[in-house]
């Protein structure tokens, strides 16, 4: 069990998953990633009736009975890793999910991404949604990555608990209820973290409705299921990505040319 030196005034911050069944045995895969912040402890909430055989040295374990309240296991780990972040007495929380998050190169802490805010997150890959009552949002956070100042977030966490379990919607209703929560009450208690903290792009064939990046350099987490194992390979990343030079312009451009370097600019989808 971590012990904080004495009289130590640093927070502790801590890196945490909630898995349950054989995810339980795969944090080798992406979670033990995260062993690379040394800021950052790492604890892995296992939903079930025994711990896993493949424990990551670093890890802490702890063994926490299933909630059928809840309806599915998913929605369990789902709703609960915001609250089981409490036993934890650590100051700050980055709450991950458990196989398909890869840290690629270290994290700043906590405080310093969280600036005083409540909750930090990252826009979805489909950041336009409409919530509960009709509000829309350009902000639709993902819930897989999540940072959490635990004391001030308290009742702000409690809330989305309480209201994934009034009502069974889906699988993944979490998401949607951290948001109706945030985007209604607490906007104020908000930082919306660039991409490069939750990293949702596509390496490979690009299905509908997803982005294609040709490299991760820059990314500090990548967060895509269809394409860890493609990250996995790309590891170590430059810290910064690459910004192409333009080409200059020998002088002033007359109006087709202008229309012509518009119609390539949108072609191209720089900028669009």
């Amino acid at each position: 069990m971590f012990v904080p030196p004495l009289n130590s005034s640093s927070p502790r911050q801590a890196a945490v998953t909630v898995v349950y069944g054989t995810h339980a045995e795969r944090l080798d895969h992406t979670f033990s990633s995260f062993a690379q912040n040394p800021h950052l402890e790492l604890h892995a909430f296992v939903l079930g009736d025994r711990l896993p055989v493949n424990q990551v040295p670093g890890v802490q374990y702890h063994l926490r009975a299933p909630d059928p309240s809840f309806s599915h296991p998913m929605r369990d780990a789902d709703y609960r890793r915001w609250l089981l972040i409490d036993e934890l007495e650590v100051d700050y929380a980055l709450v991950v999910d458990g196989c398909d998050v890869l840290c690629l190169q270290p994290l700043p802490a906590l405080p310093e991404l969280l600036r005083g805010a409540w909750f930090a997150g990252c826009v979805e890959h489909k950041g336009g949604r409409y919530l509960g009552g009709g509000l829309y949002t350009s902000n639709f956070i993902n819930a897989g990555v999540t940072y959490w100042n635990i004391k001030a977030s308290a009742e702000l966490r409690r809330e989305i608990e309480r209201r994934g379990r009034t009502c069974f919607r889906n699988l993944v209703d979490d998401q949607l209820a951290l948001n109706e929560v945030i985007h209604t009450r607490y906007f104020d208690q908000v930082i919306i973290l660039p991409c490069h903290y939750n990293y949702r792009g596509s390496l490979g064939a690009k299905p509908r409705g997803w982005a294609r990046t040709p490299h991760l350099d820059g990314i500090r987490i990548y967060h895509n299921r269809h394409w860890i194992e493609e990250a996995r390979k790309l590891v170590p990343v430059r810290s910064i990505a690459g910004l192409e030079p333009l080409p200059p312009d020998n002088g002033p451009l007359n109006l087709w040319q202008q229309r012509w370097r518009r119609f390539l600019t949108r072609w191209r989808k720089e900028g669009y």
